[in-house]
């Protein structure tokens, strides 16, 4: 994840030291409060974004419980982003591993009203998709997005019509996410992007400010983004 902007205005984020727990040489990481009886921050997961403090800009290596021969400190630190309006860009990842490309699914029969996509090899179902977001890929309604609002093991459904009928062999993409929208997401491995062919599960709780959503033209497989904050700030208002 990389800060994009601040809902209070602020051009540059606000840094930050903290003596951190394991060692983390991935930038963009989250990182959580300091565990009872731990060292310090602790590394966020896939499914948990509790106690979100902020994400990191610099590496981080591993603590000496003893002390150094020479004296020295003996503590590491890394500098998070502290900002509790802080908006993130997180990339939409095509599976659990970061830099996956999203999936494209192609129209097997075409529409006459843009409500429903009926598409090959890809169950919108399961997981389910209900109530994120659908996009052109390919073809008539390239560059476009909707909400989903009913997925079927063959189709996706939407409440407000794409402007044109799409045809047999037209793309879309899909995520589990849509704007403005809190959401219960999953994280990628190495927690800097979104999962989005998992399921709305898990405690990393995000709002969804907007989202970059790219067709072929902008080479929507590998740069489509979504742009969230982090709802569980210790330095915000919902501090647990």
């Amino acid at each position: 994840m990389e800060y994009a902007y601040s809902l209070s205005g602020a051009a540059a984020p606000v840094l930050k030291r903290y003596q951190v727990a394991a060692t983390n040489t991935t930038i963009g990481r989250y990182y959580l409060k300091a565990a009872d009886g731990g060292v310090g921050v602790v590394l966020g997961s896939t499914t948990d974004g509790t106690d979100f403090v902020g994400v990191n800009v610099d590496a981080a290596g591993t603590f000496a419980a003893g002390q150094n021969a020479d004296g020295s400190d003996n503590a590491k630190y890394t500098a998070l982003i502290v900002n509790p309006l802080a908006i993130y860009r997180a990339r939409l990842s095509g599976g659990a591993t970061d830099g996956t490309a999203l999936t494209a699914r192609t129209v097997t029969t075409a529409t006459t009203d843009g409500l429903v996509i009926t598409h090959s090899a890809f169950d919108a179902s399961s997981p389910d998709m209900d109530e994120g977001v659908i996009w052109g890929y390919l073809g008539a309604n390239a560059g476009v997005y909707r909400k989903i609002t009913a997925t079927s093991t063959t189709s996706t459904t939407v409440i407000l019509a794409f402007p044109r009928d799409d045809a047999v062999g037209d793309q879309y993409l899909v995520a589990p996410i849509y704007p403005t929208r809190s959401i219960v997401a999953q994280t990628t491995t190495n927690n800097t992007e979104i999962d989005a062919t998992a399921a709305i599960a898990g405690d990393v709780e995000l709002i969804v400010t907007e989202m970059l959503l790219n067709d072929l033209a902008g080479s929507g497989l590998a740069q489509s983004y979504a742009y969230v904050q982090f709802a569980d700030n210790l330095f915000g208002a919902t501090i647990t």
